[in-house]
Formats: C-alpha cells, sequence, structure tokens
C-alpha cells in the first residue's frame, strides 16, 4: 500500500494549484512532506525524493536531505537515524497553505489506511522472533515510526500469492497483559492505521477437541472472563461474570473456517521446523479464547471459567486488550484476529514447546494473509 494515497490532498493537486514558475524546491519538498502524512507520521529524504522524482522527473530538486535541513521552521528532524526521519511542522502546513491557497487538513484521510497488517505479540522472544522469521529473517525489517513513542516499530513487506505487495508493522507490547497490549494496539493504530490487527503468539489451551501443541486458537469471541462481580450470597463468595465478548468480523472468519480441517497445510508449515513436531497432526480452532491478567497453573480454574464459556478452547492474557483496543479505534476501524499457538495445557506448564508454538503461530498467519487476503478485501 502505498504513501502517495494517504493524504487528503495529493501531490499533483498540490503542484498544480501553483503556477510553475513558483513551484520552488522548497514549495515541491513541503508539498511530498504533506502528501506523504509527514505531519502524522515522519518520513525519509528518500521517501520525499522518490515522491518527486515520480511526479517531476529530471525537475524534482537534486539534494532533499541538505534542502531540509535549511528548512528548520517548516521541517523538523525526529529522530537520529539513519535513516534521519523528518516531520511537517504546523508552521511549514501553514506556510505550504498560504503558497497554494488550498485548504489544507493536518487530519489523515478518514477514507483510508496507510499500511496493511499490523502484530502486535506479547513478547520479543519467542513471539515476535517467530514472526520476523516468517517474513523473511531479520534483515526484511527496519524500524520505522516516531521515537518519541514507547514501542518501537518494524516495518517489512508481504508478497501475496497474487503478487500484491502489503505493508505489514509489528511491534512488541512493553509487558504482558491486556492493558499492555491495549495500549501497544491504540498506538499502532494511530500511527499506522493498518487494514487489519493482527495478535500473533503462543497460548494455553483446553483439553477438549483433542489438541495437540502448536494447534492454532483464532479468538471468537475472545473474553474477559474476570469482568463480572463478587457477591456474598448465603455466606458463600460467588463471582458472578459479566462479560463483553467481542468477535471475529463475519468475513474474516468465514475464510478462517476452511482451514479447519486443512492437513496439507499445515503439513507444510510443520515440514518447515526442524525439530520436534506433536505425534498427531495440527489443526485450527476457531472459539471462545479467555483473557485475563494472570498465568493458571491450576486446572480448577479452567473448570470455573468452563462453567460460564463451555466452549473453552485456550486462555491467554493479551487478545481482548487488542479487540477491545481495535473496536474503539477510530473510523476507519481497522479488523482483528488472534492466532495463538498451544504451548501449554495450563495446569501442564512447560517451556519446551513455547519456541514451535510461536513457529507454528507465525507461519499460519503469514501463509493466511499470502493465500487469502484476496479473499478478506475483494475488489468491487
Amino acid at each position: 500500500m502505498s504513501n502517495e494515497i494517504v493524504g487528503m490532498i495529493d501531490i499533483s493537486t498540490l503542484i498544480s494549484a501553483v503556477k510553475p514558475k513558483e513551484r520552488t524546491d522548497q514549495y515541491v519538498i513541503l508539498g511530498a512532506m504533506f502528501a506523504l502524512n509527514a505531519h502524522v507520521s515522519p518520513v525519509t529524504a528518500k521517501d520525499i525524493s522518490n515522491l518527486l522524482k515520480l511526479h517531476l522527473g529530471v525537475k524534482a530538486p537534486a539534494n532533499v536531505h541538505a534542502s531540509l535541513r535549511a528548512y528548520t521552521a517548516y521541517a523538523s528532524p525526529m529522530d537520529k537515524g539513519p535513516p534521519l526521519r523528518w516531520s511537517l511542522t504546523d508552521q511549514g502546513i501553514e506556510h505550504l497553505r498560504l503558497l497554494s491557497g488550498l485548504a489544507l487538513s493536518k487530519a489523515p484521510d478518514a477514507d483510508s489506511f496507510k499500511s496493511d497488517i499490523g502484530i502486535i505479540c506479547a513478547l520479543e522472544f519467542p513471539e515476535l522472533a517467530a514472526v520476523l522469521t516468517a517474513l523473511g529473517g531479520k534483515n526484511a525489517w527496519k524500524e520505522v515510526g516516531d521515537a518519541r513513542h514507547t514501542h518501537v516499530y518494524r516495518e517489512a513487506t508481504m508478497t501475496t500469492v497474487d503478487g500484491t505487495k502489503l505493508r505489514v508493522i509489528a511491534t512488541t507490547s512493553t509487558s504482558m497483559g491486556l492493558t499492555a497490549a491495549a495500549i501497544a494496539t491504540t498506538q499502532l493504530v494511530l500511527q499506522f492505521r493498518p487494514r487489519l490487527v493482527a495478535m500473533i503468539g503462543i497460548a494455553a489451551g483446553t483439553r477438549s477437541g483433542g489438541k495437540q501443541f502448536g494447534d492454532i486458537l483464532v479468538a471468537d469471541p475472545s473474553v474477559d472472563y474476570n469482568s463480572g462481580k463478587v457477591a456474598l450470597e448465603n455466606g458463600i463468595r460467588e463471582f458472578q461474570p459479566d462479560p463483553y465478548p467481542i468477535g471475529l468480523n463475519p468475513r474474516l472468519r468465514s475464510v478462517l473456517q476452511k482451514y479447519r480441517n486443512a492437513n496439507e497445510f499445515f503439513e507444510g508449515i510443520r515440514s518447515r521446523w526442524h525439530s520436534a513436531t506433536p505425534l498427531g497432526p495440527n489443526r485450527l480452532h476457531l472459539g471462545p479464547v479467555g483473557a485475563a491478567d494472570q498465568v493458571i497453573d491450576d486446572e480448577k480454574r479452567i473448570l470455573e471459567i468452563q462453567k460460564n464459556w463451555r466452549k473453552l478452547i485456550g486462555v491467554e492474557m493479551e487478545t481482548y486488550g487488542v479487540y477491545r483496543a481495535v473496536l474503539e479505534s477510530p473510523e476507519p476501524k481497522p479488523r482483528a484476529a488472534s492466532f495463538k499457538a498451544v504451548c501449554d495445557f495450563a495446569a501442564e506448564k512447560s517451556d519446551s514447546w513455547q519456541e514451535y508454538a510461536a513457529f507454528m503461530a507465525a507461519e499460519f498467519a503469514s501463509d493466511f494473509f499470502k493465500q487469502e487476503w484476496a479473499s478478506l478485501w475483494p475488489k468491487t
């Protein structure tokens, strides 16, 4: 997805708004920054230069980097780099507004997205490490975003089976848990406006349904099982649940259903893992996944949760925060999905399968999006 279509006014409109003799280097550079949304997310001199070369050819400014350093009131460096990233200041927008005569808004286009997939992981290892590997390895990623924000963001390109290039942004929350996941998701959505947010990682599975280590759990819905009221009735303390479950987008759910018994698809993923695998085949499970800020190592607690959610397929600590942040994000809202693979069975804690589970979750999500992106976003 190209940054050129993000702004409310594109570079062509800005260039044609003034006479040829008024298209100074300063004007077109500031115009390119506005078209690239540099007032929202800083851009590099190369980003600006590439856009101007596309539209102006040989008439594009020769040394954008030097020009930016001279525009101290209009363009501001936002990090040390490399590469150095520049933000268009409020004064720069006002200057561009006066020169162009256009009603330039600081807000990005409410009807467009800036990226395709935003990935949230709870842990750098093994979860994010598996995501980086699934999309080409560490060298395929570059750090992006504004250094003033807490989280470190990485960007890579995913190519679908039909050749579509997808812009992917990935980050980790500052700690495990619902609150940290919700904050990380909110900041990612506001900065990069992804079309879809994916939570990728590991979880504890329930024993029902013949689950194996590495099986994929897709939360539909995600449930905050700790939400409710603790009351004392007849001398007995009782928990009365009051959840607010959040499910999948219907189209996303329908496409995922195809992978419930996709043995060949899963075998293709497993063949890329060069260590021990479970004896049985891996599968996809869609159903209620419980979320709360607690690690469960007690089989009785799982049974308590299943009293209210008899079809519970697993428990973890982040997805509800991600789903809730997406649900309450600005329009146009992204879709959300959680791909977590079984690494243990709650009361049977072990670290032995964590790396395998993280691998399965990352590879499944990556292969699914490559295969099904066109199905998720049919062209009209």
